[in-house]
């Protein structure tokens, strides 16, 4: 409210005039109305302008800082090979593939595994960028570029691990949680109506039958015929000589080099130098990709958003429920 004062005729007296703004409100709802808008718009034209040009920013590494020189792209898989790590390993080998400037790859692995999945995806996109356009591939494993992380690191044209990676764990794994003593135990009953008798096969709520066993035994072997066929192809090792060392057990980087399931000990500046030699490249400028900053889900508050109880409680038993096979150091 604006007070204003004023003399009337009356000696003392004093007028007070009410100035309140009644179209203040409406006001500031529209100037907040219209600077969200802005900022949408903004996230939308940046969207956008990312159509064509790859959706990931480059960061420069080393090498030459001129702009249109010839690239070596460093792909990152760090951490276990689930969707997030899945998703961002298939935009960078994408963008590395379809970016004329970008004259080979190094892969850079740290990672345990992860989905057999998750994975072979990763494993798929690698050997299409090898197929389309001819660019050599080098891997350099950080400490760990096991189970998974050694399944997407076989196809690579070298390989090296450094003096104290961990690497190998070929093989596959399927854990079953078994609760059933445990409702018991607190007096749960947990009944289960399904149609056909192989409908709740793994389930944690009751013991698994012999038949059952047999069967997801066999669902395993199969992934793992898998593994070892293509570290046979990728490697060039015999069939027979991969099934002998494809036993789950983790291998130290000399043992590795010993075995012939990587080419040399070295770090990545190594496997840097080893991509250059491989592509006939004179000059060029290292990079890397960075992940993407999603300024929409940030303004939103989406990637604060916590779930409910009852969504956690779901969460958990959806995983008890769904057998997953991975490709996971254990």
């Amino acid at each position: 409210m604006n007070v204003a004062q004023t003399n009337s005729g009356t000696p003392g007296q004093t007028i007070v005039i009410d100035r309140r703004d009644k179209g203040g409100f409406f006001r500031k709802l529209g100037s907040t109305l219209l600077i969200f808008s802005l900022i949408m718009n903004f996230v939308l034209i940046s969207k956008n302008a990312k159509i064509g040009v790859g959706s990931l920013d480059e960061t420069y590494v080393a090498g030459s800082i001129l702009a249109g020189e010839s690239k070596i792209a460093i792909v990152e898989v760090k951490g276990a090979i689930f969707d997030g790590v899945v998703d961002h390993a298939i935009k960078q080998v994408r963008q590395a593939r379809d970016d004329k400037n970008v004259k080979a790859i190094v892969i850079r692995v740290d990672s345990p595994g992860g989905t057999v999945a998750g994975s072979d995806q990763i494993f798929r996109e690698i050997e299409i960028l090898k197929e389309k356009t001819k660019k050599p591939v080098v891997v350099s494993m950080g400490n760990l570029a096991a189970s998974g992380g050694y399944y997407i690191s076989a196809p690579a044209d070298h390989v090296f691990a450094e003096p104290t990676s961990w690497t190998g764990s070929i093989g596959v794994i399927m854990e079953l949680p078994q609760i059933e003593k445990l409702l018991k135990t607190y007096g749960v009953d947990f009944t289960t109506i399904a149609t056909g008798e192989w409908k709740d096969s793994g389930s944690p709520f009751r013991a698994m039958t012999e038949q059952e066993k047999r069967r997801w035994r066999g669902i395993v072997d199969v992934a793992y015929q898998r593994f070892v066929r293509i570290v046979a192809q990728g490697r060039k090792i015999p069939l027979k000589q991969v099934y002998d060392l494809a036993d789950g057990k983790v291998y130290t980087a000399d043992e590795a080099k010993e075995l012939k399931l990587v080419d040399e000990i070295g770090y990545l500046e190594d496997a840097i130098d080893k991509a250059k030699t491989l592509a006939k490249m004179t000059t060029y400028r290292v990079v890397r990709y960075s992940k993407e900053f999603d300024l929409e889900s940030l303004l939103l508050g989406a990637s604060t958003r916590k779930k409910s109880t009852s969504a956690e409680v779901e969460d958990v038993l959806t995983k008890l429920r769904t057998p997953v096979m991975m490709y996971m150091m254990r």
